[in-house]
């Protein structure tokens, strides 16, 4: 019996589709970049509709059947690929994390330098490390740890 679209999944029922999206990818179905896409929407999914969606367009076993038979068995070499494609995507994310931060951290002591030079004498307190550095140690531990994987 198939799951109503609106009943909430749970983690196994991700990862079951995360299975199949990663075998869509290993035949082909599905190149790089929409495989990525979908899997991340994958792991966010709610609700039975949600995995189905993302599964809906490709020939293999739905995500809401109790017991399906998977289309075949995942080699080691596309388990492999499927890992490469995720640690590509997060490297793109680390990318942009640090990026913005970067950016941010520009912008913040420039406003902070140029009060300095407006208002003369001692230079103020350096009011950017407040924001700098918390955001900067979290983005810190979330590359290390996602980086240990």
């Amino acid at each position: 019996m198939a799951n109503e679209p609106g009943m909430r999944a749970g983690d196994a029922d991700r990862d079951r589709a995360a299975r199949l999206l990663s075998e869509a990818y290993a035949e082909g179905r599905v190149d790089a970049d929409e495989f990525q896409e979908r899997l991340e929407r994958a792991h966010e999914a709610r609700t039975f509709g949600e995995l189905e969606v993302l599964l809906s367009d490709l020939p293999i076993a739905s995500p809401t059947e109790s017991h399906p038979e998977p289309t075949r068995a995942l080699a080691a070499e596309d388990v492999a690929a499927a890992e490469v494609v995720e640690q590509d995507a997060f490297r793109r994310k680390v990318r942009q994390a640090w990026a913005a931060w970067i950016g941010v951290g520009v912008m913040m002591n420039i406003i902070w330098a140029t009060t300095w030079m407006t208002k003369g004498g001692d230079a103020p307190s350096y009011w950017p490390l407040w924001v700098l550095g918390p955001w900067g140690a979290g983005l810190l531990i979330w590359t290390i740890s996602g980086r240990q994987r």
